[in-house]
């Protein structure tokens, strides 16, 4: 009998690679799931712009879950129900065994297979921390007043219990972040306290925090990646310090939105936010937070703003190709979806079921209005929305709003409880919504204008309570002289 000697070697060569292959496994069950999914996801590298890498759990009819995969070194995963979380940490060779209380998650997750006691480990700081995030919020409102307030005590009795609990253990990075949290608040504080008190001295406040930042290791690259946000969260209020957001309101003698006042005070904000890179020794650090400062300047400014710091980073950190690389693939998507680019297109229910397309509102300006009911500076738009609604003819602009809310019973008592009278669409999964992604929204309210012919005027760069009526007069006479 003769034999195919490559055949057999390919073969050794495949049992060789399936028995080198290091196979992790998660299994369990969930009591209850409904209408949510059970997503295992990793954490991307930036928070809002970069793509997920998630896997839905199929669940069978009697509650149980099991997920195989190839994993060549351990990393810290998060189980997700809709905004809630709970992290896992996989191991090569490794099985999870996790049972979960839909409601009572993420507290009381049970997870078996660990080699030391982590999960007994996250769950004491669960419990030790419990109702600590309300009362902080709490504590947030009266410090926007100047009312005397533990925001600070109760933010470091958190990272205090967190490094109890989880520092030396794979969930130390929820321990690092919860020192990114205090240092946000400390920062936050000084904004109000010199907003509201005489003689307050905001320049040793600043200083203070920046010292306990060093003495905590903020500035390492370990915390920084560990952040909910890099060093996004905590350069944005450092730069609100310096009274910033007053003067511009002041100026204009209105309330305007935090998206407006970031176009408008760009200059000054974007010197503030780089002053906070002057405590960055290491170069790995220095690294991944200006990535994070160029993505956000990307995101919410204009590509011509953007462009400049854009082009400086990929020059100065071509070392770094995980950070150049998402940062061209994002400038990459938002230049697809800049002006003059064809609007996305969509095909999206209304709450009797009828289909709307973009193609059915071609001939006229489209404001797309993306929103939830949660989101108060999206219901602040509305009594401006509706008298541009009522200022200009259905034959000249229509506002179409597509929902971010996850719950598409929510969404119907919203559209009831609001009664705005422009097109009102839902297609689910909050901000995963297939409309928003697609125009690379990143946080809501968030408006595309597009014009007759299909292609984007403006995004995100617009207003009802700002300058939308300058800027639509301003197109809108031009489009009809063209057509003459």
């Amino acid at each position: 009998m003769a034999f195919n000697h490559n055949l057999i070697l390919f073969l050794f060569s495949c049992i060789l690679l399936i028995s080198c292959s290091k196979q992790t496994t998660i299994e369990g069950s969930i009591d209850y799931v409904g209408n949510a999914a059970l997503v295992l996801q990793e954490q991307p590298i930036h928070y809002k712009y970069a793509p997920v890498e998630a896997e839905t759990l199929s669940i069978s009819e009697n509650g149980t879950f099991l997920l195989s995969f190839n994993k060549d070194q351990p990393t810290l995963q998060t189980i997700h129900i809709n905004d809630e979380a709970y992290p896992v940490y996989l191991i090569p060779d490794n099985t999870l065994n996790i049972q979960i209380t839909r409601s009572d998650f993420p507290q009381s997750v049970q997870v078996e297979g660990y080699p030391n006691n982590w999960a007994e480990k996250y769950d004491d700081y669960l419990k030790e921390i419990n109702g600590l995030d309300s009362e902080m919020l709490q504590e947030v409102e009266k410090i926007k007043v100047g009312e005397s307030n533990r925001l600070t005590e109760l933010s470091k009795q958190k990272y205090e219990a967190a490094q109890k609990h989880l520092q030396d253990t794979p969930m130390d990075d929820y321990y690092l972040r919860t020192i990114g949290e205090h240092l946000v608040f400390k920062v936050r504080s000084i904004e109000y306290n010199d907003r509201n008190f005489n003689n307050f001295d905001a320049d040793s406040a600043r200083d203070a925090v920046f010292v306990e930042a060093d003495s905590l290791n903020f500035f390492t690259i370990e915390s920084l990646k560990a952040q909910r946000a890099g060093i996004r969260d905590f350069a944005h209020y450092y730069a609100r310090t310096f009274g910033i957001y007053d003067s511009v309101k002041s100026a204009y003698g209105i309330d305007l939105s935090e998206f407006d006042i970031k176009r408008v005070a760009y200059n000054e904000l974007n010197e503030k936010r780089l002053q906070v890179l002057d405590h960055i020794e290491d170069r790995d650090a220095l690294a991944h937070a200006r990535m994070y400062l160029v993505a956000e300047r990307i995101g919410e400014q204009s590509l011509d703003v953007a462009t400049p710091s854009y082009e400086q980073y990929l020059e100065e950190f071509s070392d770094y190709p995980e950070y150049t690389e998402f940062l061209t693939y994002f400038y990459n998507e938002i230049k697809s979806v800049s002006p003059g680019e064809p609007a996305v297109p969509f095909a999206i229910p209304d709450i009797d079921g009828s289909i709307h397309t973009m193609e059915d509102y071609r001939g006229k300006f489209v404001l797309l209005d993306f929103w939830a009911g949660w989101c108060q500076p999206c219901l602040d738009e509305f009594p401006h929305m509706r008298d541009i609604y009522e200022r200009y003819s259905r034959d000249d602009l229509e506002i179409v709003a597509i929902s971010n809310e996850v719950d598409s019973l929510v969404w119907v008592q919203d559209i009831q409880r609001f009664d705005n009278p422009w097109v009102q669409l839902y297609s689910g999964d909050g901000f995963n919504e297939k409309t928003f992604t697609a125009y690379k929204g990143g946080g809501i309210p968030f408006y595309i204008l597009v014009d007759p012919e299909g292609k984007i005027a403006r995004y995100n760069d617009i207003r009802a309570s700002f300058n939308f009526t300058t800027v639509f007069d301003s197109l809108l006479t031009e489009y009809k002289n063209s057509q003459k």
